[in-house]
């Protein structure tokens, strides 16, 4: 009789539970929401996220989110929205499935692995002529901001007067009232330009250059431009060292040296700070 009694109680006892399937990562996120009270679509806005994505990680519909890292981190944020912490409904979310991308890698990863080659910044069949080109566009624009504008001669060079001491007096009147008279033989002409100059007349040139509106004394090779008021062209040519160049014309006059540093500039007979014009060694500024 005891073994018919105990049989019975003992089968009952010792029978295993019924296992209960662990709940999904969606689902305890669903339940977290609605034991707040909180409407999906409220929660979506509040989340900037849209209705649908939502909906589909509650139901762990993951293959219809971006990615992975994407599906993790919108579960971080409902749990932090509710104050919950999101480590057990990220431990229930695969790290990697079908249709994803894989997660991003952790900040204290290296950049690069060991083996790995260094990938090319500029990488094609183009790299190499767009590094030319690019070289070149560079070195043509410092040239244009290191140099100045080149003299171009659009009219017969100006007659100038040496004198004893190496002073130069630029004419500034057309050119064609230069050209000797038509019934003076051109041996003659050039016989006269040729002439020495008389002690008298080399004291003139250095007092008419003192008498110009602008006066330049280069101390050395240097390139001057000089415009009046109508744009017309008084003096466009090298001046070496040594050579004064005086000028004077309808004002307002607009000047540009070459070399600021290898000229000394009076303006009315009086001091002009050229090093203070223009930017770089180029000085370009106006006579009014």
């Amino acid at each position: 009789m005891s073994d018919g009694q105990t049989g019975p109680a003992s089968q009952h006892e010792t029978a295993a539970p019924a296992s209960v399937p662990e709940r999904t990562a969606g689902q305890l996120l669903r339940e977290l929401r609605e034991s707040a009270g909180a409407d999906p679509y409220l929660l979506a806005s509040a989340l900037k996220v849209s209705p649908q994505k939502l909906d589909a990680l509650e139901n762990d519909r993951l293959d219809l989110l971006p990615d992975v890292t994407f599906a993790r981190g919108l579960a971080s944020a409902v749990c932090r929205a509710f104050g919950v912490d999101p480590a057990p409904v990220l431990e229930r979310m695969p790290v990697s499935a079908p249709g994803l991308m894989a997660p991003a890698p952790s900040l204290n990863e290296p950049f690069r692995r060991m083996g790995d080659s260094p990938t090319p910044v500029l990488a094609g069949n183009f790299s190499k002529p767009l590094l030319i080109a690019v070289v070149g566009l560079l070195l043509g624009a410092g040239a244009l901001w290191l140099l100045p504008t080149l003299p171009i001669q659009l009219s017969a060079p100006a007659v100038a007067s040496a004198s004893a001491d190496g002073a130069v007096t630029e004419s500034v009147e057309p050119a064609a009232l230069l050209q000797p008279p038509a019934e003076m033989p051109a041996g003659a002409a050039s016989a006269e330009q040729v002439l020495p100059e008389t002690p008298a007349s080399a004291a003139a040139a250095a007092t008419d250059v003192s008498a110009e509106l602008l006066a330049i004394n280069a101390t050395g090779e240097t390139w001057v431009s000089v415009r009046d008021a109508a744009g017309k062209q008084l003096v466009n040519r090298t001046v070496t060292s040594g050579e004064t160049v005086g000028v004077s014309g309808t004002v307002p006059l607009s000047v540009t040296i070459g070399r600021k540093d290898a000229v000394s500039v009076t303006v009315r007979g009086e001091h002009f700070d050229v090093q203070a014009q223009g930017r770089g060694n180029v000085a370009r500024f106006q006579i009014r």
